[in-house]
């Protein structure tokens, strides 16, 4: 019997994240009106509702330059994913601390000529350009987890 319920469990993991990568393909496509860009993801409530949000960072030539590529958010809803931030410049690895401003975790990234900063929301959005960002404390960094290597 505990067998069965782990394949339904998986079973039911695998659907419900393939669904969200469908989603997330039909958010990317009609945010930047182009069928193929080069990403990386991942999916990770960032905004404590339940529902999955979806960090993107685009890994493409046309989105990098030497200071980073630029990075996306998209905030879950049971209709799909609405995009929500735009940040510039940064470079893995991207971690998001138990720490939250206005209801949304921080989210760490490096970015170029800076180091590792810390991206507070403001209760609309994350910063933009990283670079302007605080650098991000050690003790914030040690509690904070990975979510792209």
């Amino acid at each position: 019997m505990r067998k069965i319920i782990t394949i339904l469990t998986l079973l039911f993991t695998t659907v419900t994240y393939a669904e969200s990568e469908i989603e997330l393909k039909k958010a990317l496509n009609s945010h930047f009106n182009m069928d193929e860009v080069n990403y990386e993801f991942a999916f990770v409530d960032l905004n404590n509702d339940g529902i999955k949000d979806v960090y993107v960072y685009l890994n493409d030539r046309n989105w990098c330059g030497s200071g980073g590529c630029t990075s996306f958010v998209f905030v879950g809803t049971k209709e799909g994913f609405k995009f929500q931030s735009k940040v510039m410049i940064t470079k893995k690895p991207v971690l998001v601390s138990p720490i939250k401003n206005k209801g949304w975790s921080n989210l760490v990234v490096t970015t170029g000529g800076v180091g590792q900063v810390v991206l507070n929301f403001d209760g609309f959005e994350y910063p933009l350009n990283p670079s302007m960002q605080p650098k991000v404390s050690e003790k914030e960094v040690r509690s904070s987890r990975i979510i792209l290597k």
